[in-house]
Formats: C-alpha cells, sequence, structure tokens
C-alpha cells in the first residue's frame, strides 16, 4: 500500500479536545445521551465528542437527527453498507481476534451508524446535490425501501454491544502500531476501534495493520470512492439537519466553515474505521457474517 496521502481537512482535528461525557458542560449532557439511547451504545462515540466543541451546532443536528436513526430504515442502511464493504473484502484470510472480538462486534454494530449519521451532517450542511427523492429502485440496493417512520424505535442501550476501554492513554508498545495504521489509512487513527484496540489488544492492532497491507491500495481507494457514493445515496432519503437554518439556532455563520470541515476530517476517519472493523469481522467469522450486524435490532437483549 502506498504511504499516507494527507487531505487538506486533516489537521483541522489536531487542534480539537475531544469533550468526554464526565468533562462535557450542561448543554452537551442531554445530546450525548441521546446520542447513545438512539445508536444503543453504552458511551459516546468519538465524532461527537470533537464536535462536542460546538454545543448549539451538535444540539441541533443531532436533535434533528436522531429520531431517524431510531428507524428501521435506517438499520437497514446501515446493514446495506456492511454488506457493501464486507462484500469487497471477501478475500481477507481468516484468523483469530482474541480479547478484540467484543470490541470487533461492537464496533461492526455502531461505525456503520456513525459513518451514516456524519454523512447525514455532511450533506445537511453543504445542501443535497440530487434529488432527495430519486426513483425506487435507484436510489437504494432494495426494490423497495423500508418506509421512514421517526423515532419508531425505542430509546435504550443494548446491553449486548461492549462499553469501551479508557481511551485517553496508549500504551507505548501500541504507538508504532497506531502510526502504521495512520499511515495506511491516510487520516488520524482517532476512532474508537484503532484507540480500543492499542488499549486492550496489541497484537490485533498489529494484525490489522497486516490485514491492510494485504490489500491492493488501488482497491482500497475504489472501495473508499464506493462507500462516499453509496452513504451519500443511503441518507438521501431521511430529513437532514439543514444548514441554512443553524443561524436561527444559534450557530455563528462565522463557525460554519470549520464545523463544515471538522465534519469532513471525522466523516474521513470514519469511513476508514468501517473498513477496518470489517476486515476484522470477516477474518474473525468470515465473509457472509460481516455482511450482517452482530446485534440486530429485531433480537431481544439477553
Amino acid at each position: 500500500m502506498s504511504d499516507r496521502q494527507e487531505r487538506p481537512e486533516q489537521g483541522v482535528l489536531d487542534q480539537l479536545p475531544e469533550i468526554w461525557p464526565e468533562q462535557a458542560p450542561p448543554r452537551i449532557r442531554p445530546v450525548y445521551e441521546d446520542l447513545r439511547t438512539a445508536l444503543r451504545v453504552p458511551d459516546v462515540p468519538f465524532a461527537f465528542r470533537y464536535l462536542a466543541n460546538w454545543p448549539p451546532y451538535l444540539a441541533f443536528a443531532v436533535r434533528q437527527f436522531t429520531p431517524f436513526v431510531r428507524t428501521l430504515a435506517f438499520e437497514a442502511a446501515a446493514e446495506t453498507l456492511r454488506g457493501e464493504i464486507a462484500r469487497a473484502l471477501t478475500a481477507t484470510p481468516r484468523t483469530g481476534a482474541g480479547a478484540a472480538r467484543a470490541l470487533v462486534l461492537r464496533e461492526h454494530e455502531v461505525a456503520p451508524k456513525v459513518l451514516l449519521v456524519l454523512t447525514a451532517f455532511a450533506v445537511g450542511l453543504r445542501g443535497r446535490a440530487t434529488d432527495p427523492t430519486p426513483p425506487l429502485g435507484t436510489a437504494l440496493p432494495e426494490q423497495e425501501p423500508l418506509p421512514i417512520r421517526p423515532a419508531e424505535l425505542p430509546r435504550m442501550v443494548d446491553e449486548r454491544i461492549a462499553p469501551l476501554p479508557d481511551l485517553r492513554s496508549v500504551p507505548d508498545s501500541a504507538l508504532d502500531a497506531l502510526e502504521a495504521l495512520a499511515t495506511l489509512r491516510g487520516v488520524p487513527t482517532v476512532d474508537d476501534f484503532s484507540r480500543a484496540l492499542a488499549a486492550v489488544e496489541a497484537r490485533a492492532l498489529v494484525e490489522l495493520v497486516r490485514l491492510r497491507r494485504e490489500h491492493p491500495a488501488s482497491m482500497v481507494e475504489s472501495l473508499r470512492a464506493r462507500i462516499d457514493e453509496l452513504t451519500d445515496r443511503l441518507v438521501q432519503r431521511f430529513t437532514l439537519p439543514g444548514g441554512k437554518v443553524l443561524p436561527d439556532f444559534m450557530v455563528p455563520v462565522s463557525d460554519l466553515a470549520t464545523i463544515d470541515a471538522v465534519v469532513a476530517a471525522l466523516r474521513a476517519v470514519a469511513r476508514e474505521a468501517v473498513i477496518d472493523v470489517t476486515l476484522a469481522r470477516v477474518a474473525l467469522d468470515g465473509p457472509e457474517a460481516a455482511e450482517r450486524s452482530p446485534y440486530p435490532v429485531n433480537l431481544p437483549v439477553a
């Protein structure tokens, strides 16, 4: 694979602190709770810890979009994304994941949804480039997409989904592997999956780097383009948090360009994390399993 190719927006994350839940200001705490119970996870995914640097924007975007996260249509969109990436990575050899299994399953459930949410935020900020309701059979792989019924799923945290370890310090023994992964991705390793691997199972992180290197750079670049196009189409069916009304919700116009750049950078990181967690899931359980949610919403919590 080729060396890292920096993209213009990546440097914006270097200057931002993460707002952890226990440090969150009062306005952000209910936003974090909204995210947790919409995504059904016990903690707050990385992208929103960065976007919390703009409380009015994050509060607006989350309030507008989490009703659509809590739909069977959104679950189906995440499943479509999982299937597309898994089918592109079927050549990945099987291997063991050891102590990282719970983390792989967790992120295989959560990471595609985080990418879709960030895509919705990005499209909302820049406006739709295409008709939001293309003819059936052209917008999505399914002939008959599920109807969108906002907030049809209850607020909850799925007890099957493992919590994250402490991500605020990374063992020195994992730093080289993290840097190697960042080089292969072309984006910083600020996502939950790579940092959690470094924290709980550095050997699994080294194995992930090896798996990445076995896939030609041209194939991965093509997959990136396919993911970007697919996620853009998948979110078009939902009502997105539109950027034109942000000044009405106390988001300064002077902040919009920076927020747009940060969302773009986070979306790039999330895309790479989804590729990596799918690689890990294929290696763990095979490509057929990697096409499906490990914790489908239609099955009860154990």
